[in-house]
């Protein structure tokens, strides 16, 4: 028999008993959508911890800093790596690693107009800074043909405040709290900043940087900074660390906390008589996706590196998430099973009403093969039917979830400034596993029916009344 005659067959035999067709398929429909359901909440759950952490930094990103790493005892192990221009030519090596860029930072006072405040300056690359996804929503990156532009992020407005305005001291409370100022009013503003030598505190300069653009609200780790030009930076650097230990009062200036932190974390170097003047801040890396920055970060601190990365986090997460999946998915396979064995009382009950049927179609010649295959193929559209209207039933019910969810979740997300994610999500491959799933399950349960058929005699069916 030719394969669209069976499938022709198969589907004319399943509706002759619509109701119990109707009833077997319900069985698949409730399994199948039980298992997409139950699994698409441990799959949300994993995302929306994903994304909540992908608010406070890439998970694509990796930062290097200076110093040696430390065991769980807290001893050192082996020797601290020094991050400078060979350390760049290293990483750039390491294979999955798409982006590199070392970082100065320099930190002082700035003024904004009329308006005192902070600044926290990151010196870049800045040809890397569009593959360290960096991204405005104002104005544009700055470029390598501009000197001293700056990329600011959303935060760094309300670093600033007019000094004529009335500030409350002490503690401060909620509804104290300045007014959220708006990112854009940053573009093309000039912000002057003030640099203290800090051998000779009496000795300061003051640096104008042209605000090019506002980076948007993507990675919270960058809101409170502003980027500049590599070059740029390590002159300001320069400046600050120009002198000798003899000179100067010996006060500590403004932003002379951020020095300190930098000479204690170099001291093994300076002892050992090297030169770490010109050592970066930190390194930043990134590859090509979550997996490869689980990996490359490993390989980091093989290689002694003090990497860290927002995604090392994920791996209690992800334990968390897979464990929650196999306990629900076992919980809807349970329903499924009950189901398969619906489907096998099905066609064994058919097989006992169409008996005679059987006979004939052997005496006229059809094979063992095309018997199984006609039984096989009604109950694999047994599970095919069920298994698309339970995926339905699935997408509809994850809708009404997530909408149900979305308004408890919007007042606690809100007063953090979060935006609530979905708690279940369903995936393509989800959906087309439990689809073949679904189909496998019917195919299963038809092998019994299916080789009862086969051992009817011909002989004995026929007469069958």
């Amino acid at each position: 028999m030719r394969k669209l005659d069976i499938i022709s067959m198969a589907n004319r035999n399943l509706w002759r008993r619509k109701a119990r067709t109707i009833l077997t398929c319900l069985g698949v429909v409730i399994g199948t959508a039980s298992i997409v359901v139950m699994i698409s909440l441990g799959i949300g759950l994993k995302v929306s911890m994903e994304e909540s952490m992908a608010q406070w930094g890439s998970l694509n990103i990796i930062r290097i800093y200076p110093g040696m790493q430390y065991d769980r005892e807290g001893n050192p192990m082996g020797e601290a790596r020094r991050l400078n221009d060979e350390t760049l030519a290293e990483l750039k090596g390491i294979d999955g690693v798409v982006a590199v860029s070392p970082a100065y930072e320099v930190n002082g006072e700035a003024r904004l107009g009329r308006k005192r405040g902070h600044l926290n300056v990151v010196g870049m690359d800045l040809e890397a800074m569009e593959d360290l996804e960096f991204s405005v929503a104002h104005g544009h990156l700055p470029t390598a043909e501009e000197r001293f532009t700056i990329v600011a992020g959303s935060e760094v407005i309300n670093n600033f405040w007019d000094e004529r305005a009335p500030r409350s001291r002490g503690m401060v409370y909620h509804d104290m709290r300045p007014e959220q100022q708006d990112p854009a009013e940053l573009l093309n503003q000039r912000i002057t900043m003030t640099i203290y030598n800090q051998y000779n505190p009496d000795n300061k300069k003051n640096y104008n940087f042209m605000v090019v653009g506002v980076l948007d609200e993507k990675n919270m780790d960058r809101s409170w900074q502003v980027f500049a030009s590599l070059d740029d930076v390590k002159r300001i650097r320069d400046f600050m660390n120009q002198g000798s230990r003899g000179g100067g009062t010996g006060a500590s200036p403004p932003g002379m906390a951020m020095v300190i932190a930098k000479e204690m974390r170099v001291s093994a170097s300076s002892r050992r008589g090297e030169d770490t003047s010109d050592d970066y801040n930190y390194i930043l890396v990134r590859t090509e996706d979550i997996a490869q920055t689980k990996k490359v970060s490993a390989e980091l601190r093989d290689r002694g590196f003090n990497a860290y990365s927002m995604a090392d986090s994920l791996e209690g997460i992800e334990k968390t998430s897979r464990t929650i999946q196999a306990v629900l998915g076992g919980i809807g396979g349970i329903t499924l099973f009950v189901a398969a064995i619906g489907i096998t009382n099905t066609m064994v009950m058919s097989i006992y009403e169409r008996t005679r049927e059987i006979g004939i179609i052997k005496v006229i010649g059809a094979s063992f093969a095309d018997v199984r295959s006609i039984f096989l193929t009604e109950a694999s559209l047994i599970g095919f039917i069920g298994g698309i209207a339970g995926l339905g039933l699935s997408y509809l019910a994850s809708y009404i979830v997530n909408t149900i969810a979305a308004g408890y979740l919007q007042s606690g997300m809100g007063m953090m400034g979060g935006t609530p994610g979905n708690i279940s999500v369903i995936p393509v491959w989800l959906a087309a596993g439990a689809l073949g799933f679904a189909i496998f399950i019917g195919l299963a349960s038809g092998l019994y029916p299916a080789n009862r058929a086969i051992k009817l005699s011909p002989i004995v069916a026929i007469r069958n009344e």
